[in-house]
């Protein structure tokens, strides 16, 4: 596990937490992907405060939070964005998950990365009453909470590159760990839906309204959309070695790029693609072949699908006769936006843990231009072992703006001689209570002037 042949020192993930649609907690969430199951389900009339005829997958209360246990004040809560309260709370997850107490990393030089994009815009009067209101206002807020609570030393950064937000934000803390400047990472990915964005993405004709969400599939027609936060921990390997933190795995390379100019904001770029996968593949000193398993990006559109199949089989099996097998978490929990990278890292970590392959919910019927028994690439169709000593495995996604990120993942083993001092921990009891918003009145005006709005109240039982 020693760094050779000039090759960069490899990331440990010491910690691991999310919140996803039908997966509460980090266990859930393997349960729900190793067992094949989608949390896709109708939008309800009580989320935005209408009827829709679309599905989504959503989490279920995210808007309860313990504001004493996190030293905040009450009318400071009701002003921010619930995406805060939804990261600072999985912050104490994950350094519980990782085995470390608040008070032990008090002071450390950990620096936080959050993939994410905060378009609140809180009432006047909720505004009026916070005790610090810059809280509420902030966009860095969403990271700088976490580095205030845990009187972390590192720097903290939001970042938004859409889709491949939080990948971009490991990119960043991997230089820095490997630099030195820090000793560990939160990095970490959130996105909640609200009815603008939703109807946003129905506007632009994006929106699938069919209960299934079909990516590398003749039958894909549209984007599903989904939300959630996740978050790892991260050191180097030596750092995690030395700490005695448990190693869930490892990641030996990243790269990002662009699209540049396309035909449009969300036109795919197949040279990009090939080259950010062909950049991290040499980073990571893997050969093509080596690689078993690629958590794709997959969009639901067919140019953008046989694009990314196409770009894959150029770079991983073009001239390997091994197999490759494909997944994507997206037919599991829709389409997470800013927490999309974030919620297939975790994926494949937990694969890597378990050395278990899993369910794709899609894929069953071949697109028009591109027959997959004709090449190397499969998808993976059942809980499976991953058989391979090492297994790695690769990620793709890429985002509007056209920002691409690859990762190279890789399982690790422990020598049985390492003593593994830190483990997850006994999380402290919350006391969740609801974060009562009253909606701006230019929001109800809206609602109600437009139509799609049922009343006050049903607005008011919305936010509750």
């Amino acid at each position: 596990h020693e760094k050779t042949g000039g090759l960069a020192e490899d990331i440990a993930i010491i910690g691991l937490t999310c919140r996803f649609p039908g997966a509460e907690t980090l266990e859930a969430y393997w349960d729900l992907i190793r067992n094949g199951q989608s949390a896709i389900k109708p939008v309800l009339p009580e989320r935005f405060g209408h009827s829709s005829s679309n599905y989504a997958g959503l989490i279920d209360d995210i808007n309860r939070f313990d504001h004493d246990f996190f030293m905040m004040s009450e009318n400071d809560v009701r002003a921010m964005d619930p995406q805060a309260l939804a990261v600072l709370e999985e912050s104490l997850k994950l350094w519980y998950h990782a085995g470390y107490t608040e008070k032990e990393v008090k002071g450390m030089r950990a620096g936080v990365y959050i993939g994410g994009r905060s378009q609140h815009k809180p009432d006047p009067s909720s505004l009026s009453k916070a005790r610090n209101p810059i809280v509420a206002g902030g966009q860095n807020y969403l990271a700088a909470n976490i580095s205030q609570f845990f009187d972390l030393r590192g720097p903290s950064i939001v970042l938004d590159t859409a889709c491949s937000s939080a990948l971009v934000g490991l990119n960043m803390a991997i230089q820095a760990l490997r630099s030195g400047d820090i000793e560990a990472a939160v990095v970490g990915g959130v996105s909640l839906l609200d009815a603008d964005a939703h109807q946003m993405f129905q506007e632009r004709g994006l929106l699938c309204d069919k209960p299934s969400f079909h990516i590398f599939d003749k039958r894909a027609d549209g984007v599903i959309l989904g939300e959630g936060v996740g978050m790892v921990l991260v050191k180097t390997v030596s750092q995690a070695l030395k700490d005695g933190d448990s190693i869930y795995a490892v990641i030996k390379a990243a790269a990002i790029n662009n699209d540049g100019r396309t035909a449009g904001p969300s036109s795919p770029n197949l040279e990009a693609q090939k080259d950010v996968m062909q950049t991290a593949l040499e980073k990571s000193g893997k050969k093509p072949e080596e690689i078993s398993y690629l958590e794709a990006n997959g969009s639901g559109s067919a140019v953008t699908d046989l694009l990314e199949l196409k770009a894959i089989q150029s770079i991983y099996r073009s001239g390997s006769k091994s197999p490759l097998g494909l997944g994507s978490v997206k037919p599991n929990i829709g389409h997470p936006l800013c927490a999309e990278g974030i919620a297939s890292l975790i994926k494949v970590a937990l694969m890597l843990k378990h050395r278990q392959l899993v369910p794709f919910l899609s894929g069953d019927e071949n697109m028009p231009h591109f027959d997959i028994e004709e090449t190397d690439l499969y998808f993976c169709k059942s809980q499976d072992e991953w058989k391979e000593t090492t297994p790695a495995a690769a990620i793709n996604c890429f985002a509007d703006g056209g920002t691409n990120a690859h990762l190279i993942v890789e399982g690790w083993k422990d020598s049985t001689e390492r003593a593994i001092r830190r483990k997850p921990l006994p999380l402290p009891e919350l006391n969740r209570k609801p974060v009562l918003r009253e909606p701006s009145a230019q929001t109800v005006q809206k609602k109600v002037l437009s139509g799609t709005g049922a009343s006050k109240e049903m607005f008011w039982k919305t936010f509750k």
